[in-house]
């Protein structure tokens, strides 16, 4: 969230908004908010219900929860309940009448497109 928060006016530049979505307590997310001084905003999918909803959930197989106990990451304070439950991380890219331009998914959280690629797509689009 740290990227996007740098390419931030270049996403502006191109017209677009950027809006992060978590499934964390309203608190944890305001927390996140301003420890990380983001400067878009950070929506709560409380229980992941909407995450859901587009079949972007999974559970944390119990021996990652294991290793997450181990590193003291507490899923269930963080996001409220006991589902153990994440989102897979995902970027849409929407025209202004909800059309999706651009989607990509994946459940490997390291794999994330670039901001920049991100930044020059919008570019593209305008």
């Amino acid at each position: 969230m740290e990227a996007m928060n740098l390419v931030l006016p270049e996403i502006e530049q191109a017209e677009a908004k950027l809006v992060a979505i978590s499934p964390q307590t309203v608190k944890q997310s305001f927390f996140m908010h301003d420890q990380h001084k983001l400067r878009f905003p950070l929506l709560s999918d409380t229980g992941n219900q909407i995450a859901r909803k587009f079949g972007l959930s999974h559970q944390v197989p119990e021996l990652q929860q294991t290793v997450y106990r181990r590193a003291f990451v507490s899923l269930p304070f963080t996001n409220g309940d006991e589902s153990w439950e994440l989102p897979i991380p995902a970027t849409f890219i929407l025209d202004r009448d909800g059309t999706i331009l651009y989607a990509s998914a994946n459940e490997d959280y390291t794999e994330r497109p670039e901001p920049a690629a991100i930044v020059e797509f919008l570019k593209r689009m305008l």
